[in-house]
């Protein structure tokens, strides 16, 4: 599956991309990216396979963000019900 890179041709840059995608297609986003950038590679879209691999990049380190800031606000909220208790 092939998503055509027509964002980067219209001016969205690499990060916009990465975050809709991971509006769009959630935990499943590295996954979407790196299948384009598989198939950009096989097909011999040099170009196209470096910026999926950019973007992969980016999705891959937001994710890791957003699972570290839901992890602190799990421990500031059982740290919460300890303290009440």
């Amino acid at each position: 599956m092939i998503v055509e890179s027509a964002g980067a041709a219209n001016g969205a840059d690499d990060r916009s991309l990465a975050r809709d995608m991971l509006d769009v297609h959630g935990l499943r986003a590295a996954v979407v990216a790196r299948d384009n950038a598989r198939a950009a590679a096989l097909a011999g879209q040099r170009p196209q396979a470096k910026f999926w691999i950019r973007v992969l990049g980016l999705v891959q380190q937001s994710g890791a963000d957003r699972e570290e800031r839901r992890g602190d606000a799990e421990c500031r909220s059982a740290a919460s019900q300890l303290k009440d208790n």
